[in-house]
């Protein structure tokens, strides 16, 4: 009887305690699940990245120019006259030694005549005086004043001739006629220009080229060369001079650039655009040009390095295309961020995402 009470207790005393070790299990696994939702959680800042990778780079200068003639002159008039006829018109190709226009020569014709009168009489006057000189039957003055007013008259023979021949202006060399000031009819003065014309075969652009790029630069160096006014059409072209000084204000060097216009297509001022490769640099460290980040004082990148964004100053080298070659502060491999740079700061996490673009970029590599 004694036994059965004492049992039946044991049960209700176990009964009352697990409700309370219950409540107790429960409790502790609340406030576990409580601290959790209480802790804040860290948000990854998305950002693309690219590899360092290594590859040849070729620097290069582009430039724009108008195209020039070498060789290009105003023609003038050495005399003046009236334009009697014209012998080139604008557009036209004339030869060294054609006659562009007449001018009127009736007078340069009368001086040479009268010049020429003049030299006779003295020849005749010259031979009677040897005669008599030999004799010793004139004076040794005026035999040698005849002889010198000989000279003189062969002298002003001459220049009535040149003069004469003056009344017709000639093409000093071969090319076109780029412009016709003159008219039939006209009266051209005395160095009045008459023509223009150029050399369109012998073609030069002018270029200003930083000095680091020109103590690379040779002539002889090929050079790509268009005109805006012909695409896609392609023209040889090379560095015929450099500039042996360099600029004070600007920092640049003259080059003149030799187009070949053989062809004939080209002609004096077309816009043309020209891009010059100085130099070339094998297994350059090479990052696309989206990675810069432009300081006052540095140029620098963010490299991702254990999920945390690091900001790493930079010096660079050559820049071609989409991009750029780093001297010193990277090594091949490492990841730059390209995109999404202006949400990070020194230390930021991110999640580093290569699109299809950046992948593909480093692949060609």
């Amino acid at each position: 009887m004694k036994t059965s009470v004492l049992a039946s207790l044991l049960l209700l005393s176990a009964a009352a305690v697990t409700p309370l070790l219950l409540t107790g299990c429960a409790s502790e696994a609340q406030s576990k699940t409580s601290a959790a939702a209480e802790k804040p959680k860290v948000e990854l800042i998305p950002v693309e990245v690219a590899a360092v990778f290594q590859g040849d780079i070729t620097a290069r200068y582009a430039g724009t120019a108008t195209l020039e003639a070498e060789r290009e002159a105003k023609i003038v008039s050495e005399i003046g006259g009236v334009v009697l006829s014209l012998g080139a018109e604008e557009g036209q190709v004339v030869r060294k030694g054609q006659i562009l226009a007449r001018l009127d020569a009736e007078r340069q014709s009368v001086l040479l005549r009268q010049a020429e009168t003049e030299l006779e009489r003295l020849k005749l006057q010259d031979a009677r005086n040897e005669s008599l000189f030999q004799r010793q039957l004139i004076a040794r003055n005026s035999y040698e004043q005849n002889k010198s007013d000989l000279a003189t008259r062969k002298a002003e023979v001459d220049m009535a001739r040149l003069s004469l021949s003056k009344c017709a202006v000639i093409a000093p060399f071969d090319g076109v006629i780029t412009r016709r000031w003159v008219k039939q009819g006209q009266l051209l003065k005395l160095n009045e220009v008459a023509f223009e014309m150029a050399d369109f075969r012998e073609l030069k652009a002018r270029l200003r080229v930083p000095e680091r790029a020109s103590a690379a630069l040779k002539p002889g160096q090929l050079v790509d060369y268009s005109a805006d006014a012909l695409p896609g059409e392609t023209f040889r072209a090379e560095v015929e001079r450099v500039s042996p000084v360099v600029d004070a204000a600007s920092g640049t060097v003259d080059i003149v650039v030799a187009v070949d216009n053989s062809s004939g297509k080209l002609r004096p001022g077309l816009f043309s655009r020209l891009d010059v490769a100085y130099d070339n640099v094998a297994a350059a460290i090479l990052i696309p040009k989206a990675a810069l980040l432009s300081g006052e004082r540095e140029t620098s990148v963010y490299v991702v390095r254990d999920s945390k964004a690091q900001r790493v100053a930079i010096k660079l080298g050559y820049e071609s295309g989409n991009n750029v070659q780093v001297l010193h502060g990277l090594s091949p491999g490492a990841d730059v961020v390209v995109a999404g740079q202006s949400a990070l700061s020194e230390g930021s996490e991110v999640q580093a995402l290569r699109t299809t673009a950046v992948a593909e970029t480093v692949a060609k590599r």
